[in-house]
Parts: structure tokens; sequence; C-alpha cells
């Protein structure tokens, strides 16, 4: 029970930190976006703002990602799930969570493949490796991963939230 309970936490933590991190993110989008429109309107525009916001906005959707499947908060279908008695309906849950943690497993391969294989290459503008913008399909997924282990646990050891 206490590995369930330090799994939890870790949970709780890296979701806590993703949203603090995805905060950050989006207002340095806001402040980018605004200094290339007072720029663009005031002498020339910035080479590297649009980029930059793109690079943001992809790391926050990946990380934003994790923290909405850490609260159920992904679109879902559930009305088989309502339908079935409700002992049914937590293995049809830990089901789902199960799948999702195969899909995980196999995108961080895929993602540390497609990472590795980046090499030098660098940003147009920005001049930026990368690799470090592809990084965040590992390491979204990997928090996924770390979410969907915790529901599975929480499902399996009386945990009702998960």
């Amino acid at each position: 029970m206490a590995f369930v309970k330090g799994f939890h936490k870790l949970s709780d933590v890296l979701d806590t930190i993703c949203s603090y991190i995805i905060v950050v993110m989006l207002g340095a989008m806001v402040v980018i976006t605004g200094a290339q429109i007072v720029c663009r309107m005031a002498f020339t525009a910035l080479s590297w703002s649009e980029e930059a916001t793109r690079y943001l906005l992809v790391w926050s959707s990946f990380l934003g990602a994790s923290c909405v499947y850490k609260h159920s908060g992904h679109i879902s279908i559930t009305f088989v799930q309502d339908m079935v008695p409700a002992a049914l309906s937590k293995v049809l849950k830990l089901l789902v969570h199960v799948v999702c943690t195969v899909l995980f497993v196999v995108v961080i391969i895929y993602g540390m493949k497609y990472f590795g294989k980046q090499g030098n290459q660098l940003s147009a503008a920005m001049r930026l490796p990368m690799k470090y913008i592809y990084l965040c399909i590992p390491v979204g997924c990997g928090f996924m991963l770390v979410h969907a282990v915790d529901a599975v646990l929480g499902l399996l050891f009386g945990k009702e939230e998960a």
C-alpha cells in the first residue's frame, strides 16, 4: 500500500509541476505574441517570435494532455460503462487505463527513436536543436504513463477517484 500511496504522490507532484510550467509557457506565448505585434507596428517584425510561440504551444499541449488525463478530462463515451453494473464498470475503466498504458509505452519508445534521429537539425529562426522540440513527445507521454499507472493502481487497490 505504501507503493500505491507513493506512486499517487508522484502523480500528484508531476501534475502540479506540469500545471505551473504550462501557465508559464502560456504567459510567455502571450508576451512574445504581444511583443511581435508591437514590433511589427513600430519598426520591424521579430524573426523568431512565431517559431518560439509554436514550440511553446507544442510543449504546452503535450504537458497539458498529461494534466487533463490525470483529471479524466479527455472526451470519452461512457454510455456502455453507465449501463452495466458497478463491478463491470470498474473492469471497463481498468481496461481503458491498461490500453492507454500500453499506448503510452509504445509512443514513448517511438518518440525516443524519433528524438534520436533528429541529430544536428536546427530550427530555422532560433537555431535550436530540433531534438529538444521533439522531446515533448516522450516526456508528455511519460507523464501520462505515470498518471495511467496511478489510475490502474487506484482502481485495483480501492482509490475511487481513478
